[in-house]
C-alpha cells in the first residue's frame, strides 16, 4: 500500500509538508491513563495558548489552512481544518473527551501542534491512498452511519481504490469507512501542514506521535516526512 497527494492537490498546495506513520499490531482496546493525561494537557495548553477565540483563526498554521480550504470553494468558518476544529473544542469550555487511546494521542499531537492529526484503520482501505480532487462518482458515510451519500466533483478528498473516501474536505471530517475503533491494529496516521515552517512543525509532531507509540504501546512507527518533491509513503512489509 501506498500514501500520496495528487498533482493537483500540490498544485493547490505547494508548501504541503506531510508527516506519515505506518503501525501494525496496536492494541487499542485498553484505557491508557497516561494518554488520557496528554490530552488533558494539551487542552489546557490550548486554553493558555487561544485566550480569546479570534486568536486561532491569527495563527499561522491555522491561517494557513483557512487560505487553502478558501482556494478550494470552502468557507473556513463553516469547514474549518480538523485542527480548527479540535482546538474551537478546546477553548470552547467543553473538555475533548476521551474516545481511544489511539485517538487520545493523535488529538493531543494535534492540539499542541496546531495541525490535523489523522489516524486511519486500514482494514478496510483497498489499494493505494491518496489525497485527490474528487471526479464525482465518490460516496462517503458518517462515522456510526450505513447510508452512503455522494460527493461533488472537485472536492478534496482522501481515496482509496473504492468510491469510498476516508475523509471529506481534505482533512475537515473523517468519514466512516476508516474510523478507529477499539479492534483496529493496523493503521495509517497523517499529519499536515502548508504554513511557513510547516516541515520543523510536522517533524515535531511525528516525533511526538512516535514516541507515543513506542511509549504507550509497545510498537515501532515507521515514518516519513512528504513534501511535493516527495509525496507517497511505501507502506513497509510486514516482518
Amino acid at each position: 500500500m501506498q500514501f500520496g497527494y495528487d498533482g493537483a492537490i500540490l498544485e493547490l498546495a505547494p508548501t504541503l509538508v506531510a508527516g506519515v506513520l505506518w503501525c501494525r499490531n496496536i492494541d487499542n482496546t485498553r484505557q491508557v491513563q497516561a494518554i488520557s493525561d496528554l490530552l488533558q494537557d494539551a487542552t489546557k495548553r490550548a486554553n493558555e495558548r487561544y485566550p480569546e477565540n479570534a486568536d486561532i483563526a491569527r495563527d499561522p498554521a491555522i491561517a494557513a489552512w483557512r487560505e487553502i480550504y478558501s482556494k478550494l470553494g470552502l468557507t473556513p468558518n463553516r469547514y474549518p481544518c480538523a485542527a480548527e476544529s479540535l482546538i474551537r473544542r478546546a477553548v470552547s469550555g467543553q473538555p475533548v473527551p476521551n474516545i481511544s487511546p489511539l485517538v487520545d494521542l493523535c488529538n493531543a499531537v494535534s492540539l499542541d501542534h496546531a495541525i490535523p492529526v489523522a489516524p486511519f484503520d486500514l482494514r478496510l482501505v483497498e489499494g493505494d491512498c491518496l489525497v485527490r480532487l474528487a471526479t464525482g462518482a465518490e460516496v462517503f458515510r458518517t462515522i456510526g452511519s450505513a447510508d452512503l451519500q455522494p460527493i461533488p466533483a472537485g472536492e478534496a478528498v482522501y481515496a482509496d481504490a473504492t468510491n469510498e473516501v476516508l475523509s471529506r474536505r481534505w482533512n475537515w471530517r473523517q468519514t466512516g469507512k476508516g474510523a478507529i475503533q477499539p479492534a483496529t491494529a493496523d493503521i495509517l496516521i497523517t499529519t499536515e501542514a502548508v504554513h511557513a515552517g510547516g516541515r520543523e512543525t510536522v517533524e515535531h509532531a511525528v516525533a511526538a506521535l512516535a514516541a507515543g507509540i513506542a511509549d504507550h504501546f509497545g510498537v515501532h512507527a515507521t515514518t516519513d516526512v512528504l513534501a511535493s518533491d516527495n509525496p507517497h509513503s511505501d507502506q513497509p512489509a510486514p516482518g
